[in-house]
């Protein structure tokens, strides 16, 4: 088991994988996530070509929403859901995951454009609010990281709209529809990698957390804690709880000292000092929330 846990930490150590990028669209303010409702998806499948795509009902007793935050985004109505035969969430993820299946045996990764912010939480959320959950075998891997791991941004653009005008010099089509944002993301997948798809970088399997949502972690911290074996936020806390319980038991020693020496003795002397009183502070002030179920 621990074998099998280590090889699946990483989408390049994953041999038996289909790779599917897909796109959300949703109403709602993404600082803070429930109230974050999904009224599109769209899911390209890499291996066979095929799309899924959908318009879901975020909520059937709704008659008016809310105006999108930018202009952009276009605005969504009951008009627009009926004509569309919009269906509910769990109707469609039902459906998805009888897709995915009959697009592969293998496992399955899912790619998007900051997943572990935005597109992978808001699918666990609507999945619990229908009391049912989002497959177990289903990873994540988020082109955001990857792209601004390997592709150098002369102006620091690592949005999908910035990404398409560096590379192609050009705004994405009808950006903020899902199919869209999905064909864009794609290009940028194929243009940086020279086709050949060769991405680096870890997964994360459904319901566990990224640990670079911890602010001040980034790709070299992540890979030190992975490196350690410790695959997510919720395995990094859970360790930061365990030696504040023994440190306070033994030495009387306060959560937030437990937990600054804790980080130290998992990064240093990978990471600087400055980095990891930064990282420390995060986690026992309180600033960083982790996304737990």
């Amino acid at each position: 088991m621990c074998t099998y846990l280590t090889q699946m930490t990483s989408i390049q150590s994953i041999q038996n994988k289909c790779l599917f990028i897909f796109d959300l669209e949703f109403n709602g303010n993404i600082q803070d996530l429930k109230t974050c409702r999904i009224w599109e998806i769209a899911v390209w499948c890499k291996d066979t070509n095929q799309m899924f795509e959908a318009v879901i009902d975020p909520d059937p007793k709704q008659s008016t929403f809310a105006e999108p935050p930018i202009p952009d985004i276009p605005q969504l109505t009951r008009e627009f859901l009926l004509n569309e035969n919009a269906e509910t969430f769990n109707i469609v993820l039902k459906k998805l995951t009888e897709w995915v299946r009959k697009q592969t045996h293998q496992i399955p990764i899912f790619i998007s454009h900051n997943t572990h912010r935005a597109d992978k939480p808001i699918l666990e959320l609507e999945a619990a609010r229908y009391q049912t959950h989002i497959p177990l075998n289903w990873f994540f891997f988020d082109s955001l990281h990857f792209c601004r791991d390997y592709y150098k941004s002369e102006d620091g653009n690592f949005s999908l709209s910035g990404l398409n005008v560096s590379l192609f010099n050009c705004t994405i089509a009808s950006a903020h529809r899902a199919r869209n944002d999905v064909k864009a993301c794609t290009a940028i997948l194929c243009e940086i990698t020279g086709n050949n798809w060769q991405l680096f970088g870890p997964v994360y399997s459904a319901y566990t957390t990224s640990l670079r949502t911890i602010r001040w972690i980034g790709k070299k911290a992540e890979e030190v804690l992975i490196g350690r074996n410790i695959l997510s936020v919720e395995h990094l806390l859970n360790i930061c709880k365990r030696n504040a319980t023994v440190d306070y038991t033994i030495h009387n020693m306060e959560s937030s000292k437990s937990i600054f020496n804790t980080i130290s003795i998992l990064l240093h002397p990978k990471l600087p000092k400055e980095n990891i009183a930064n990282i420390s502070n995060v986690i026992s002030t309180q600033t960083f929330t982790p996304y737990l179920y």
